[in-house]
């Protein structure tokens, strides 16, 4: 990555009117937030997928997978907000119209003070009941007393929906954008992979922040800035507002 590079980017960041961040889980490893699939503490490295990432497995392996979860959600509040973080919700404030889209379910967006966050995958602050669908917390009964649904993370497992109208949401902002930076994703995981190339199709410039590029989109409108979002991302804001 070349100092012209950044320049470049910092400068379609600067004149642009709507911006949309895209984020993945390389974004919340700088946490201490451990990814799915990538290093050596993946997550899915540690257990079977089948056993709490889908929902007849989470269903039959109570109650380990529901320990598995609140877990993850303990861990994901003692975190903090890195850089990256921060940054993004900087560059909130500065854009005239603004959307995060995030792949991530541990909250640091927020927590760092972005205001326009959408979850593509759900989240681990409050929990609900499989078959209710009513919010509840992690100390509460593992069983409804309405519904009888077990408890479950807020979140999409495989072979469920994501929630009804968010990609309908992401491809509309990713459409009418100036400026989509995409940010520790290898934008590899249907659909959200979709995101940078709706922007790019709807004439968008992509700045995709990474420390590895392959899989990422290319082409003339792609500026790619080869490091962590806790590394770029401020010295991007400093330079589009000095």
């Amino acid at each position: 990555m070349s100092d012209e590079q950044l320049l470049a980017a910092a400068a379609l960041l600067r004149e642009a009117r709507s911006v949309v961040v895209f984020t993945g889980a390389g974004v919340s490893a700088e946490s201490g937030v451990p990814t799915f699939r990538a290093a050596a503490n993946a997550l899915w490295n540690q257990v079977d997928v089948r056993n709490f990432a889908y929902p007849a497995g989470y269903r039959r392996n109570q109650p380990d997978a529901w320990r598995w979860y609140a877990q993850r959600a303990a861990k994901t509040r003692e975190v903090v907000p890195n850089a990256g973080h921060v940054a993004i919700a900087e560059i909130e404030r500065h854009a005239e119209e603004f959307l995060l889209v995030t792949q991530n379910i541990d909250s640091l967006h927020q927590r760092a003070g972005s205001k326009n966050v959408l979850e593509l995958h759900g989240n681990l602050r409050q929990p609900r009941y499989f078959d209710c669908g009513a919010p509840s917390d992690w100390l509460a009964a593992p069983v409804c007393s309405a519904c009888r649904g077990l408890l479950r993370p807020d979140v999409v497992m495989f072979e469920e929906e994501l929630p009804e109208g968010a990609m309908d949401r992401a491809r509309e902002a990713a459409d009418s954008c100036d400026v989509l930076i995409s940010v520790g994703t290898s934008a590899q995981v249907w659909p959200a992979a979709e995101i940078p190339r709706y922007a790019l199709r709807g004439g968008a410039r992509v700045v995709v922040v990474n420390p590895d590029m392959e899989g990422q989109p290319w082409g003339h409108h792609v500026t790619q800035l080869v490091g962590t979002a806790g590394a770029i991302l401020p010295q991007l804001v400093r330079l589009a507002w000095p």
